[in-house]
């Protein structure tokens, strides 16, 4: 009857109408799909993870089980990951994406720059795209699934300095390559600093950058005057902290340290003491959560949510096996 087939009086497809009204009805976009058969492409684009340990294993672990899920709706992934030890990689990827235009895009704008120039091309070709990880301003993704990276910088600033006097010296630490073209780390940055401003707390906080290595936060502490064993906090703005972890463990010394994301070097310099402090980005979570934005509004034609903040969650030695455990 909805599709004006067979003989229905006036009179009976009024009260019909009226109660489908009533229900609030759409029609079944989903059974449609099953009966069409009908293929639908989204291409991903990552960094790749040198190891099964490392962070983007993890929100690809989410994507995949969306993908799982999605299958018998005709969904199909393409995926492309792309190195991160500089723009070549991420910039031969979009070309490969834009050689096979596809129905939507879920991407992690990992290099700003690169990214910014990949996604004013989707918009210009009307190709929708999701953001997990991290945002960045000036552009038009259908939503952004992630932590607020100036919230969590607030966030471990606070944790970190909470019972200390003044006078104490602070490491905030980058960890990585392109790290001026990283936004989500100036974000939490910008967080962190902001706390002392905001409180009018005197520490002195000292920015580093490195790579990836022990031996290079060694030089840099070096260079700059330090002795460790004066060093009373460290903020990694990433999941490498275990790097630094690693160095002060080494030398029988314990300040304050906070990082991000329960990979498995992580927890276990967590479970020795070694770090004080992880903040979980839940990346299992933005992962599934944004094939499925791209799904909802690409297919279902649904409105999606334009910033979807994931919990700050805060874990320590004392609470692991809890949060493991959910």
């Amino acid at each position: 009857m909805l599709h004006n087939r067979g003989e229905v009086s006036a009179a009976t497809k009024e009260k019909i109408l009226s109660i489908i009204n009533d229900l609030d009805y759409r029609p079944n976009f989903l059974a449609s799909s099953l009966a069409s058969k009908k293929e639908t492409s989204f291409a991903v684009l990552l960094p790749k993870a040198p190891t099964k340990e490392s962070y983007w294993t993890r929100p690809l672990s989410g994507i995949d089980r969306a993908a799982e899920e999605l299958a018998q709706f005709g969904v199909k992934l393409d995926l492309y990951l792309f190195d991160t030890d500089g723009s070549a990689s991420f910039n031969e990827k979009t070309v490969d994406i834009l050689e096979n235009p596809p129905a939507g895009v879920l991407l992690a704008p990992w290099i700003s720059r690169e990214a910014k120039l990949f996604t004013s091309t989707l918009d210009a070709l009307d190709i929708p795209y999701v953001y997990i990880d991290s945002n960045l301003k000036e552009t038009h993704p259908i939503s952004y699934i992630g932590q607020n990276s100036f919230q969590s910088g607030y966030l471990a600033a606070k944790l970190l300095n909470y019972g200390l006097p003044e006078g104490r010296v602070f490491l905030l630490i980058h960890i990585g390559r392109e790290l001026d073209n990283q936004n989500h780390l100036h974000q939490r940055e910008q967080g962190f600093f902001d706390y002392f401003k905001e409180k009018s707390i005197q520490q002195k906080i000292i920015k580093m950058e490195i790579q990836e290595s022990e031996a290079e936060l060694k030089q840099q502490i070096a260079t700059k005057g330090l002795a460790p064993e004066k060093i009373d906090c460290v903020y990694v703005t990433n999941s490498r902290v275990h790097i630094v972890a690693e160095y002060f463990s080494k030398r029988g010394l314990h300040p304050r340290i906070l990082g991000y994301d329960l990979i498995p070097p992580n927890v276990k310099m967590l479970k020795k003491d070694a770090i004080d402090f992880l903040i979980c980005q839940n990346p299992e979570e933005q992962g599934y959560n944004a094939l499925n934005a791209l799904f909802d509004h690409v297919l279902r034609k649904q409105p999606v949510e334009k910033e979807h903040f994931t919990s700050i969650d805060i874990i320590t030695r004392e609470n692991l096996d809890y949060y493991s455990a959910k």
